[in-house]
């Protein structure tokens, strides 16, 4: 990719963490505590997008009665359950994130809520980082582009100038909505022609393949 960047922005869960199958599983377990059913496969399509969105679409759909907020509470601890205190970064991502810094501002932008990101990470992978923009600092969370926006508004930057990094078509979907361009990469398990039809100008394997392209 020949275009300068100045700012790269990088969401969280499955490109830098691998925290997809520990979300997974709190929300299976989640369910089953509740005796919802949602089928295989169901779940896993909508990870990716805020929680409270994802259970406004199962609850739509399932018609279950528990209310949303309270599901998300308990969602937290059945995923802090899982996780622990592994420290879950993907191999080589803090020393990937530490090079890049030499030529570009950082950031994140998170559909997971400030205290899941904090229970998600440590402190010196929180530290390398320009901006942080969680779920529960905007109003809309990805697939719109308003945490995109926001990140490039505090580091005085054009979102012409910012390349999104995600693994998911929401944060590619996002990245167009904001007028940034992205790169996909296939840590979370998405597949690479859903990455490009939904926006991806390039598909990786991982973050740290990340020098190769720009």
């Amino acid at each position: 990719m020949e275009k300068r960047y100045s700012v790269i922005i990088f969401d969280l869960d499955g490109t830098l963490i691998d925290s997809m199958p520990y979300h997974v599983a709190a929300f299976k377990d989640l369910f089953k505590e509740h005796k919802i059913k949602i089928k295989n496969g169901e779940l896993e399509e909508l990870i990716g997008q805020p929680t409270i969105k994802i259970f406004e679409i199962l609850k739509k759909k399932h018609k279950f009665k528990e209310k949303i907020l309270d599901l998300r509470e308990e969602r937290r601890y059945h995923f802090f359950k899982f996780l622990g205190t592994q420290n879950i970064a993907f191999p080589g991502v803090m020393n990937t994130i530490k090079n890049l810094k030499k030529k570009y501002k950082v950031a994140v932008a998170t559909g997971s809520s400030r205290i899941t990101f904090s229970h998600s990470t440590t402190l010196d992978f929180q530290r390398l980082f320009k901006e942080v923009i969680t779920v529960d600092d905007v109003r809309r969370g990805k697939p719109a582009p308003d945490q995109l926006l926001l990140i490039a508004k505090k580091l005085k930057t054009k979102p012409s100038e910012c390349l999104m990094v995600g693994d998911s078509i929401f944060d590619h979907t996002a990245a167009k909505n904001a007028g940034m361009d992205s790169i996909g990469v296939l840590t979370g398990g998405s597949k690479k022609k859903d990455l490009l039809k939904a926006g991806a100008k390039q598909v990786i394997e991982s973050v740290n393949d990340l020098n190769k392209f720009i």
